[in-house]
């Protein structure tokens, strides 16, 4: 008998659902939120790049930087720090809280 999978809220993401150096886009309430796996460690920021609102979630993940697919902004994603322009305004990071297979981004208010 199969155990059916528990009902995520929309906060939540299951972690095999990311696989490592993946980005996958997390939205609910007003957040968009890009939620990376580094070598099995998740992190999450703001999924609009600061430079023109690229899609951060569709940009490439290199070790703990990823970069912009629009016009190649790179940030770090565990500090949300610049580091290479054409962006100068750092992400907003959020915490990622890891419950045994799934992962809940929390958003301080």
């Amino acid at each position: 008998m199969e155990i059916p999978e528990k009902k995520l809220n929309e906060n939540e993401f299951y972690l095999r659902d990311i696989p490592t150096g993946g980005i996958r886009l997390i939205q609910f309430n007003s957040h968009r939120v890009a939620v990376y796996n580094v070598s099995g460690k998740f992190y999450a920021t703001s999924e609009e790049c600061t430079h023109a609102g690229g899609p951060l979630s569709e940009g490439v993940l290199k070790e703990n930087e990823v970069v912009c697919p629009w016009h190649d902004s790179c940030f770090n994603v565990i500090t949300g720090a610049v580091t290479c322009p054409p962006a100068d305004e750092p992400l907003k990071t959020y915490q990622v809280i890891i419950n045994g297979d799934i992962g809940r981004i929390e958003i301080a208010s």
